[in-house]
């Protein structure tokens, strides 16, 4: 964004030497530097989008239109062609701008924001060159006073600081997503933290008594992790705890939810779940862990604790020490099971 803002500037300031630098610095490279800023831009918004973009068609084009431009401005002398080069590259290159946006997977105000102002500049750039392709006669820069030349000159400078504007609002929004997913999410594992599902659990008892359908909540605890930590280190530990977390979350549905409710211990929220349904996902977890193989990770199990919402007194805290309390027969039958509440 700021190698695109420092462009603009650059070519600004080229601009208002016509007349008194030759014209290969007053007008040549400054018109250059439009587009090339562009692309910048273009770059930074796929980084930002994170979108597999590539600008080598842009740079082929930027390339081609580079050799034209050059054509009919030291060679030829031809203002019309001049105009039809740059308002087409212009209007290709924004409209590609807008087109990033649009493919990314999030849209909030800030994106259709400034998707739109990117659309109504690849417009202008697209009227005006449309304009000048139907002007019959000769074109030159002192009889282009057309209502599209003074939309397009006037146009282009608010276009620029509201494309500024809404990149800045778009990364804004991004730090503040992150600074709340970071406030929800344990760092190391990405779970729910401990707080932040509970809440949710609460959220959701609530919801199911008023509409009286079921959930159900697995507690999980790894077995024999303090001997893990003891004979491998904290660090492959830590590891262990990233690779349960990711295994366990592959198996959940969309609406289900992930937490780490301490150390080696986490919780599952399933929401419209009943006893069964969730001591089978529990099984499928408990298989998945047990079966699992990861190279520079030592083998290991777990166990759960299953527990269901069945009572209309049935709180948060009845819930989680029914399950906790499953979870403990689990551990001392011989761990590595599931065991309903």
């Amino acid at each position: 964004s700021w190698r695109f803002s420092l462009l603009m500037v650059v070519g600004a300031i080229g601009f208002t030497t016509r007349g008194q630098l030759p014209v290969l610095f007053s007008s040549f490279l400054p018109t250059l530097l439009i587009p090339v800023g562009v692309i910048f831009m273009h770059r930074s918004l796929g980084l930002f989008g994170k979108l597999a973009l590539s600008e080598r068609p842009l740079v082929a084009l930027l390339g081609g239109a580079a050799i034209a431009l050059a054509w009919v401005t030291f060679v030829v002398d031809d203002y019309r062609a001049r105009v039809i080069v740059v308002s087409g590259l212009l209007a290709v290159l924004f409209a590609a701008c807008g087109t990033s946006i649009y493919g990314y997977r999030i849209k909030r105000f800030p994106e259709w924001f400034t998707c739109a102002i990117y659309a109504a500049t690849a417009a202008v750039m697209g009227t005006r060159l449309i304009s000048v392709l139907l002007y019959e006669g000769t074109l030159t820069l002192e009889n282009d006073t057309s209502a599209i030349h003074d939309i397009y000159f006037t146009s282009f400078p608010f276009s620029l600081v509201a494309m500024s504007l809404g990149f800045l609002m778009m990364a804004n929004r991004e730090l503040q997503s992150r600074l709340e997913s970071q406030a929800l999410h344990d760092p190391m594992s990405g779970a729910y933290r401990r707080d932040a599902l509970l809440e949710m659990v609460q959220r959701e008892i609530a919801a199911s008594r008023r509409h009286g359908r079921s959930m159900s909540i697995l507690m999980m605890d790894l077995d024999n992790f303090k001997a893990i930590n003891d004979t491998h280190g904290h660090l492959v530990g830590d590891n262990v705890i990233v690779h349960f977390a990711a295994q366990v979350t592959q198996l959940l549905r969309t609406q289900d939810v992930i937490g780490r409710y301490g150390g080696e211990e986490f919780l599952v929220m399933l929401p419209q779940t009943a006893l069964d349904d969730a001591l089978a996902t529990a099984e499928r977890i408990r298989h998945r862990i047990a079966e699992s193989i990861a190279t520079d990770l030592p083998s290991y199990t777990v166990s759960i604790g299953v527990a269901c919402l069945d009572t209309n007194d049935s709180d948060t805290l009845s819930l989680l020490k029914a399950a906790d309390k499953a979870l403990y027969v689990a551990k001392r039958a011989g761990k590595n099971r599931a065991v309903a509440a």
